[in-house]
């Protein structure tokens, strides 16, 4: 691949041979940290049960209420900017917990660690979403999972080897230092550079506060160890924040996220793609990972989130020769049967049925949820689309880590995972939107 990306300010380019690793490590960054701590929660000594689940969470919530804001401030003063400056923030937040000794803590630099990937990724789905070819995006789509995939399969085998010999401390401090370099490397290389398209630089801190509040409040219903009143209330009032969060953009002339984009017939069936597949793909590391207590066991774990990478590829390959509906509704259905899989036969083949799934319908939401729009409205669906797999990454831990917490069964749990995605593979087939990647 060669040619350039962006248009930067001051009439020179970026080749693609620097911008592209300064773009896809920060995603494998992101990708280990999407099962690591997924996978080694219970072996943390400093987290508690009632804030096990906060800490995996908490990141994902900040980073879906957060990433439509990091678009607008890419937007404004450049996504080489914004991306240098969610690697730093990522960098701190993320070596802090080994400074730190209460589950409160570590929460809370959780939360910012999550702020600062919002940064990183925001930046990220523009530039991919802003190539004027066709194949280039789908390529550019394909290597964005691909690279998350590899990382996320090497976070449980890392995680498990580092708590094993008593050096989990190493799990806050490498991946800082290598966001800490990357940059610094951004700082340096791409700190002139802009988008080459349209993009609102209105940046409204009152709603990404009320995303952050109303979907705090909901995930704290799914998965609280409160009594069920107070989690009944919780999710009752997350929905009416996020409903008042709703009214702000429809009534707004400049959205943070369009909702109306959120219509089944446009872009909506694309958006429940990629939550579902998120929820699936975190929900089953968490799940899977509570009874591994070695390399060998969590392996299958690993081997789930490698597969995804080559459906990211499989897509590539397919969606030629399958309608966008069909590709989403085959793709969730195979996700489906690999959690029915995990339940009554083993592991090792419903880590295939599961990553292929996740991967396919990853890239294909990935691709026809951008590709349908036209170039003005990129960046907004880039954000749309970032804040559906974030929204998916934290209910799949939530509802996932909730329904196992209630029944103490992993083949409970993944059978009803498996009936809530069977229903929406079912809602798919009434989509009537075209898609195109």
């Amino acid at each position: 691949m060669t040619g350039t990306v962006l248009v930067p300010a001051r009439s020179t380019t970026v080749s693609k041979k620097i911008l592209f690793p300064l773009l896809f490590i920060p995603m494998f960054l992101g990708g280990v940290d999407s099962t690591l701590f997924n996978s080694i929660a219970h072996d943390l000594p400093v987290l508690t049960d009632s804030w096990r689940l906060w800490f995996i969470d908490g990141y994902t919530i900040a980073l879906a209420s957060s990433v439509v804001l990091g678009s607008r401030l890419g937007a404004r003063i450049g996504p080489g900017v914004t991306l240098a400056t969610g690697l730093f923030v990522f960098a701190i937040a993320g070596a802090s917990p080994a400074l730190l000794d209460s589950s409160a803590t570590w929460t809370a630099t959780r939360f910012i660690q999550g702020f600062g990937y919002a940064l990183i990724v925001s930046s990220v789905a523009s530039v991919i979403g802003g190539l004027s070819e066709t194949a280039e995006r789908t390529l550019g789509y394909s290597l964005w999972i691909t690279t998350y995939s590899i990382g996320a399969g090497a976070g449980p085998l890392i995680g498990r080897a580092f708590v094993d010999r008593g050096a989990y401390t190493l799990l806050f401090w490498l991946p800082a230092t290598i966001a800490l370099a990357c940059g610094a490397l951004a700082t340096l290389l791409l700190r002139d550079v802009s988008l080459g398209q349209a993009s609102s630089t209105k940046v409204d801190v009152a709603s990404s506060a009320l995303a952050f509040l109303g979907f705090g409040l909901f995930v704290a219903g799914l998965q609280s160890h409160v009594a069920a009143s107070g989690r009944v209330l919780a999710t009752v009032a997350g929905c009416a924040v996020l409903a008042v969060f709703c009214m702000r953009q429809l009534h707004s002339r400049d959205p943070l996220i369009d909702v109306r984009m959120l219509s089944f017939s446009r872009l909506g069936a694309c958006s429940l793609a990629l939550v579902v597949s998120s929820a699936c793909y975190t929900g089953s590391v968490f799940l899977f990972s509570t009874e591994a207590d070695s390399l060998l066991s969590v392996l299958p774990v690993s081997v789930l989130a490698l597969w995804v990478s080559l459906g990211g590829f499989s897509f590539h390959k397919l969606q030629s020769r399958f309608t966008p509906v069909h590709m989403l509704q085959a793709s969730l259905a195979t996700c489906a049967l690999g959690l029915v899989i995990a339940a009554f036969v083993g592991l090792w083949p419903a880590s295939l049925l599961i990553g292929l799934g996740v991967g396919v319908s990853m890239a294909s939401g990935d691709a026809y949820l951008l590709g349908s729009v036209p170039p003005k409205d990129v960046a907004r669906a880039a954000a749309l689309q970032e804040t559906s797999l974030a929204v998916g990454a934290a209910l799949g831990v939530a509802g996932f880590g909730g329904v196992f917490a209630a029944t103490s069964s992993v083949v409970g749990t993944a059978v009803i995972a498996a009936v809530i995605v069977a229903i929406v593979v079912w809602t798919l087939h009434y989509n009537r939107g075209v898609f195109k990647a």
